[in-house]
């Protein structure tokens, strides 16, 4: 199991928005990265960027079950 400072870092993420984002009208678009292992990926509205987000922690919470 990962400790609090481990999962910190494990558990970060950075999020680059695009100039055509405008969040009042729901228009999200950017890119997202995954700091520990750099896996990217552009999206284009909320549940995109919330899709990538779960699966990479889903897959961190799966390995340090094993």
């Amino acid at each position: 199991m990962l400790c609090m400072e481990e999962w910190q870092h494990t558990a970060a993420f950075v999020v680059q928005f695009r100039a055509g984002t405008d969040i009042e009208a729901g228009r999200l678009e950017g890119r997202v990265e995954h700091v520990a292992s750099t896996r990217a990926k552009r999206f284009n509205s909320l549940d995109d960027l919330l899709q990538f987000i779960a699966a990479i922690l889903k897959e961190l919470r799966d390995s340090n079950e094993q």
